[in-house]
Parts: structure tokens; C-alpha cells; sequence
């Protein structure tokens, strides 16, 4: 991700995702217990099973608020986002069956480079970066998070291979 060493190098106070740990979530969960769990491996596993896997390829820079006061540093998908998005409302509604609250703010998919620790930036100057990554997404991965003064560890729990016909 040439981009984002660009940025990185001029953005001081910004706590950067390492390679190994970028993703794309479409659930923040938060603390569940064992009975939500199988729920939520069942819920994966029926979405998952009826999803056949795709590629993704990488956008421009975004960022949460917005570019002017970015906390979170992103980028977007150029291809693949269809397709996410079909994983998100898929998860959404059978979760929310389970008695998972709906998610209150638009989802957008995206894949977090960093996150600002003590201020926001102005990235109107980087409006237009590009990255130039592309991937293939074959599972859902329902990962536990424990963070660290290092950054998040991630463990995965559960993984549902997309092997549907979509």
C-alpha cells in the first residue's frame, strides 16, 4: 500500500494499522456470551454458505468524521463493495433476529489504515489519494479483539468459507 507510506510519513500522533491486521468489519459485536456466540458462528455460516467469494480493489483515502476533522484514517473499495455490502445486510438482518441491535449509522466498507491519538487532521490535501491493493474475500471471520498498548491482538474464532453461488 504505497499510498498510505506517503501519508504515514507525513502525519505524526497517528496510531498506524499493521499489514497483518487489516480487515473489513462489518459487525462490531462487543463483549458477547456463549449462547450469543453459537448464534453468531450459525448466522456466519448460513450467510457465508450462500456468498461465493470476490475481489476487492482498493480506492481513495477517506476518513471518519470527515476529511477536514479525520480521527480514523481509511481507504474505500473501488471494486468488491457491492458485494460487502450484500455481507453486511445479510449479517445485519439475521443477527438483529438474534437480538443484535441494528447498526444506527450507514454502514460504509472500508479497511482502517490508522487513527488519530490525541488530535484530528485535515487531509483535504490528500482528498484523491489512491491505493493500489487488490484481494480476494473468501470467509467471514468473526475475531475476538484484546487490545494492547501496542495496538489490537486479533484472534479468530470462527471462520465461515464463502462457498455459495452468491
Amino acid at each position: 500500500m504505497k499510498a498510505s507510506g506517503e501519508i504515514r510519513d507525513r502525519l505524526n500522533g497517528v496510531k498506524w494499522v499493521g499489514m497483518e491486521n487489516l480487515h473489513i468489519t462489518l459487525k462490531f459485536l462487543g463483549e458477547i456470551g456463549n449462547k450469543q456466540l453459537q448464534d453468531v458462528k450459525s448466522v456466519i455460516e448460513e450467510v457465508a454458505s450462500d456468498e461465493k467469494a470476490f475481489s476487492i480493489r482498493g480506492g481513495y483515502l477517506g476518513a471518519f468524521p470527515s476529511l477536514e476533522k479525520a480521527r480514523v484514517l481509511f481507504f474505500g473499495l473501488e471494486t468488491g463493495k457491492a458485494e460487502v455490502m450484500r455481507l453486511f445486510d445479510k449479517l445485519e438482518h439475521k443477527l438483529a433476529k438474534n437480538g443484535f441491535l441494528r447498526e444506527q449509522k450507514p454502514y460504509h466498507p472500508h479497511i482502517t489504515i490508522g487513527r488519530a491519538k490525541r488530535r484530528v487532521y485535515d487531509l483535504r490535501p490528500f482528498k484523491g489519494t489512491r491505493v493500489e491493493f487488490l484481494d480476494r474475500v473468501n470467509s467471514i471471520v468473526l475475531f475476538k479483539s484484546t487490545l494492547r498498548p501496542e495496538g489490537p491482538v486479533y484472534e479468530v474464532i470462527y471462520r465461515g468459507e464463502l462457498s455459495g453461488n452468491g
